[in-house]
C-alpha cells in the first residue's frame, strides 16, 4: 500500500543536510572529510564555544559557579561528539532510510500495517515537538533576560580575553552566544530525533515481521516462498540493527556519559538560586532539566521497544498454523525458532543495553552525584 515510510524522519535529514550534518546524495558510501562547509559552520560554533566554557570551567573557584557553566559546558562538549559521529557514519543511516523506503521486502501490504506505522509516526512527531519545545524554549529565557541585567551579564558564562562587562565590548560576545545557542540547540534537536527515530523504525519492522509470521497459513499456496521471504526480512533486520548500532553508538555513549552529570548540575543550580530572585533563570532551566530527561529517556525508550518486538516473534510463529503444515515445514519453523532464541539488542559502545535499565541507572548516578554536592556544600 502506498505510504511514506521514513516520513517523519525525512525533515530531519534535510535539517540536517542544511547544516552539514548529513550525506546530500544519498549514493554515498563512505565518509566526506573534505567537507570544509560543515568545519567551516561548526568550528566557530560549536568548537570555539565548548574550549571557551571549558576554560572558564577549570578556572572557576567556586563550586556553584562551576555547576551553572558545566550544566551547559557537558551539553555542547556532547554535540561535538555528535557531530563527528554524523560525519563519519551518516551516510550509514541513509543507506538503512534508503533500503526501508524503497525496498519491497519493507513494502506495507495490509491497512492493519499502514495503521501502524501512521499512529507510531504520530506519537514520533508528537515527542519530537514536545521535545524541540523543552530545549529551544529555553533559548528565549536566557538570551532576552541579560539585556535587563546590570552590570551586564552573557546568557552563559565563558572565558573572554577581556572585560566583558564594559559596555562597549559586551555586544561582542552577546552577539556571538545569541547567534551560537540557537545553532546548537537545532543541530542537537535534530541528530538526537534522527536517532530515536532508527531504533523506531527497527522496532516498527520487527513488529510487522510478527504480524506476518502469525498470519502463516497451512492452506497458502506460496507457504514456502513467503516464509522463506519472511526469514529474509529477518536477516535484514539483524544487519541492520548492527549498522544503526554503528551509527548510534559513540553518540549514545557520550549522552550516557554527560546526562547524570548534566541533569546532577542543572538540579543543584535550581536549588542554590531562589525562585522568586529570577523567575526566567528558573523557568529556563525547567525546560532545561525536561530536556535532559527526555535525552536519555526517549532512546531508553525506543531501544526497549526494539529489545521486545524481537523477543515476541518466537511468539508469533508459534501462534502461526504451523501444527496442520507438512513435516518439511514444521522444520524450517523449528530452526528458525531455535534462530530467534538469539537476543536483539543495541549497544552504545559496546558495553551498555539501550533499554529501560539505562535509563534507571543514569538517574540513580544523578541522584547520588546530586547529594554527594548538597553534602559537600552543607
Amino acid at each position: 500500500m502506498e505510504y511514506d515510510r521514513i516520513q517523519p524522519v525525512r525533515r530531519l535529514t534535510g535539517i540536517l543536510s542544511w547544516w552539514c550534518l548529513w550525506p546530500k546524495n544519498e549514493l554515498d558510501s563512505r565518509p566526506n572529510w573534505t567537507n570544509w562547509q560543515g568545519y567551516l559552520l561548526h568550528v566557530p560554533f560549536t568548537l570555539v564555544f565548548v574550549v571557551l566554557l571549558w576554560v572558564e570551567a577549570i578556572m572557576s573557584r567556586d563550586i556553584q559557579h562551576t555547576s551553572d557553566v558545566l550544566l551547559i559546558c557537558l551539553t555542547t562538549t556532547a554535540l561535538g561528539a555528535k557531530t563527528l559521529n554524523n560525519w563519519k557514519y551518516a551516510h550509514v543511516a541513509q543507506r538503512i532510510l534508503t533500503e526501508w523506503s524503497s525496498s519491497d521486502l519493507f513494502e506495507l501490504r495490509s491497512k492493519p500495517e499502514v495503521d501502524m506505522w501512521k499512529f507510531e509516526h504520530r506519537r514520533f512527531s508528537r515527542v519530537s515537538i514536545f521535545y524541540a519545545m523543552c530545549s529551544g524554549g529555553v533559548i528565549p529565557f536566557v538570551v532576552i533576560q541579560p539585556l535587563f541585567d546590570i552590570p551586564n551579564q552573557l546568557p552563559f558564562y565563558m572565558w573572554m580575553p577581556f572585560d566583558y562587562k564594559q559596555p562597549t565590548l559586551f555586544w561582542y560576545p552577546f552577539i556571538y552566544q545569541a547567534i551560537t545557542i540557537p545553532v546548537i540547540c537545532i543541530c542537537n534537536i535534530t541528530m538526537d530525533t534522527v536517532n530515536w527515530y532508527m531504533m523506531l523504525h527497527l522496532s516498527l519492522c520487527l513488529r510487522m515481521l510478527g504480524q506476518r509470521l502469525s498470519s502463516l497459513r497451512h492452506d497458502n499456496e506460496k507457504l514456502r516462498e513467503d516464509f522463506l521471504e519472511l526469514v529474509q526480512i529477518h536477516q535484514r533486520l539483524k544487519q541492520q540493527a548492527l549498522d544503526i548500532e554503528t551509527f548510534i553508538s559513540k553518540s549514545t555513549l557520550t549522552q550516557i556519559l554527560v546526562s547524570s552529570l548534566t541533569i546532577c548540575f542543572t538540579i543543584y543550580s535550581m536549588q542554590m538560586n531562589p525562585v522568586m530572585q529570577d523567575l526566567s533563570k528558573f523557568a529556563a532551566m525547567i525546560q532545561y532539566l525536561l530536556a535532559m530527561i527526555m535525552q536519555i529517556m526517549l532512546p531508553s525508550i525506543y531501544g526497549n521497544a526494539v529489545i521486545d518486538s524481537a523477543s515476541i516473534l518466537t511468539n508469533s510463529i508459534y501462534n502461526s498454523d504451523w501444527p496442520d503444515m507438512n513435516a518439511r515445514m514444521r522444520r524450517l519453523i523449528l530452526m528458525f525458532m531455535m534462530y530467534l532464541n538469539r537476543p536483539m539488542s543495541l549497544k552504545a559502545g559496546g558495553f551498555f543495553h539501550v533499554g529501560l535499565l539505562l535509563f534507571t541507572k543514569t538517574m540513580n548516578q544523578a541522584y547520588s552525584l546530586l547529594a554527594l554536592l548538597l553534602n559537600i556544600d552543607q
